[in-house]
């Protein structure tokens, strides 16, 4: 242990350096260019075996120990979001609209660190490490494609999954977690409403969108309430509502944008149910008409497997010392696509506290705190060495 964290904190400076310079190079997903270029530059003196990439910007090395044992597979988003930063940090983003305001730079650098501490502990390993960073978790479900496509039946096959994720609102440098749902199932919509526009003075003889949309609008949130429980959640919120209507014109199309979050399918699948019953109620009385359309992927929720969360309560207090270690941890109605690989095998994610000051996830104010890559290093280091 005391070999691990003495190279570990020799090169904290040295990462820190190179989340600044991938903090540089926000990339949207599928298009990690630039970043995925720099990981490999990184990963290539390390002397691991690279897999072929399946969509051009993911990258995965492999460190074999030579030794029988599992296949663990480590995993770091990489893509950034469509936001202008509002940081005046000197490595701010060069590439203007968009930024890593999710921390996803604070992924890959403690992912790339912990691959180099494990490439010179190799004698204490047992089995194979598969270091993946992922592209398109933001909003295009990349571990779901990549899923589909097959990669966890490439060779290495991979045993078990972690992840991590940094989080504003827990202690600093805390390991927060949870057994079971820690990540929701989430459905984004867009709702199209159609009907025939008119002058505001002769409300009969046109259709009122707008007020047949408020009428859905409150319905949706009231029914919510009968269908979510404390033990299991769920959320449904309309975010936008844009039309193109003025003064004394009743617009002739609405569009609702919103997002629905849950943990169980069984509860998706009554969100989606209600929302067509409300709109058949709302809607189609006024005399419009509706389309439901999902813009983008839905993701599953991210499950924590019980034994995985028992192991990593040990090593927490092993290698970071019982204060910071927190089990408690509720499930965020937040998505993260490393739900389609928690599907598949047997996987751990976990929350990296950033303090509970810090500046939330999307938003332009957000940077990656520094001063808690060690703890994720050591966190993902000890999960492989036990």
């Amino acid at each position: 242990m005391n070999i691990l964290k003495g190279l570990v904190h020799t090169i904290i400076p040295e990462i820190v350096e190179i989340r600044h310079q991938l903090h540089q190079i926000p990339e949207i997903a599928f298009k990690e260019y630039k970043t995925s270029a720099k990981i490999r530059e990184i990963l290539e003196p390390l002397g691991m075996e690279f897999l072929p990439s399946i969509f051009e910007t993911d990258v995965t090395a492999v460190l074999d120990s030579g030794k029988p044992g599992k296949t663990i597979l480590l995993r770091s988003d990489i893509d950034a979001l469509p936001i202008e930063e509002a940081c005046s940090v000197p490595y701010r983003s060069l590439h203007p609209g968009f930024a890593h305001s999710c921390g996803h730079d604070g992924h890959m650098a403690i992912l790339l660190g912990t691959a180099m501490v494990l490439s010179k502990m190799k004698e204490q390993i047992n089995g194979k490490v598969r270091f993946l960073f992922q592209p398109g978790e933001e909003s295009l479900a990349g571990a779901k494609s990549m899923v589909e496509a097959g990669y966890l039946q490439k060779e290495p096959v991979p045993d078990v999954a972690y992840a991590l994720h940094g989080w504003p609102g827990t202690e600093h440098g805390c390991i927060e977690c949870c057994p079971g749902p820690i990540m929701a199932s989430t459905d984004d919509f867009m709702i199209t409403l159609t009907g025939a526009g008119g002058h505001g003075a002769m409300p009969e003889k046109a259709v009122d969108l707008l007020a047949a949309a408020a009428g859905f609008i409150l319905a949706m949130k009231e029914a919510v309430s009968w269908i979510s429980a404390p033990y299991d959640p769920a959320v449904v919120s309309v975010c936008s509502v844009e039309g193109k209507g003025t003064f004394n014109v009743f617009a002739d199309r609405i569009i609702l944008k919103g997002t629905s979050r849950y943990l169980k399918d069984s509860t998706g699948n009554k969100i989606k149910k209600t929302m067509v019953e409300l709109l058949d109620k709302y809607i189609l009385p006024s005399g419009g008409k509706y389309e439901i359309v999902s813009p983008l992927p839905d993701y599953v929720s991210v499950n924590n497997d019980p034994e995985l969360y028992s192991r990593a309560a040990e090593i927490a207090e092993k290698y970071l010392g019982r204060e910071k270690w927190n089990g408690n941890g509720i499930c965020s109605m937040c998505g993260d696509d490393f739900g389609f690989i928690s599907r598949k095998i047997p996987s751990l994610y976990f929350r990296l506290g950033a303090g509970t000051e810090h500046a939330s996830l999307h938003n332009p104010a957000y940077d990656f705190a520094d001063d808690t890559i060690e703890d994720g290093i050591l966190m993902m280091c000890g999960l492989v060495l036990g």
